[in-house]
């Protein structure tokens, strides 16, 4: 059987998401927001399967970090041949 539709009222419409403007520009940016999770984890203070997604996620930008410098030396050396 289907629920009857309810109408939220303005007080339950959800808050928007906070803003968060974390520095993550390079790889040692990433490690710390990685260590940060890691120790929010370990202590309890966010749930293990939020801090395995959210490393997974770090994980990628630190790849993506790593392949723009890669690129960036190679083109300097073959700059300078």
């Amino acid at each position: 059987m289907k629920k009857p539709a309810t109408r939220t009222k303005p007080t339950d419409a959800p808050t928007p998401p906070v803003r968060l403007r974390l520095k993550l520009s390079s790889a040692e940016d990433v490690r710390r927001e990685l260590a940060r999770i890691y120790r929010e984890g370990k202590t309890g203070a966010r749930d293990v399967s939020d801090v395995s997604r959210l490393a997974n996620v770090l994980q990628i930008l630190a790849r993506c970090i790593e392949t723009g410098d890669l690129e960036r030396r190679i083109e300097a050396l073959e700059a300078s041949k």
